[in-house]
């Protein structure tokens, strides 16, 4: 949300912001790697660990809790653009359908880092 709300600040678009995230050197390739596997770790924790298991329970609905944490999820990415927001949102599904079939956030944590990560080979291709 606070990437978000810089990007408006700056007049950027999603695609720069996201460009000028993306690693340029060495360390910044060991940095993103580290920043992709706490992502996965932190995000999958209180998305799907916390605010879909909240959700639900308030709602009554497992279905009704893993597409409003996914949209919740997809929110905070709007920094990228409303395109990539709705993709995200997608992802936001999967991991939630991940975690409810796995009845484990580990699963989740793995696919999220191997997506978040998979933008180095989209920048070094």
């Amino acid at each position: 949300m606070i990437l978000v709300a810089c990007a408006r600040l700056l007049h950027a678009s999603g695609r720069e912001v996201a460009e000028r995230l993306l690693p340029h050197t060495k360390t910044d390739i060991v940095s993103y790697l580290l920043l992709c596997a706490t992502a996965g770790f932190c995000e999958e924790v209180i998305f799907r660990g916390y605010l879909q298991r909240q959700f639900s329970a308030w709602t009554g609905s497992t279905i009704a809790g893993l597409l409003l944490q996914a949209v919740v999820f997809g929110a905070g990415h709007g920094y990228q653009g409303p395109r990539l927001m709705a993709v995200i949102t997608v992802f936001g599904c999967l991991f939630g359908l991940l975690a409810q079939w796995r009845r484990s956030l580990r699963p989740g944590m793995i696919a999220h880092f191997l997506q978040d990560s998979s933008a180095l080979l989209v920048r070094f291709h």
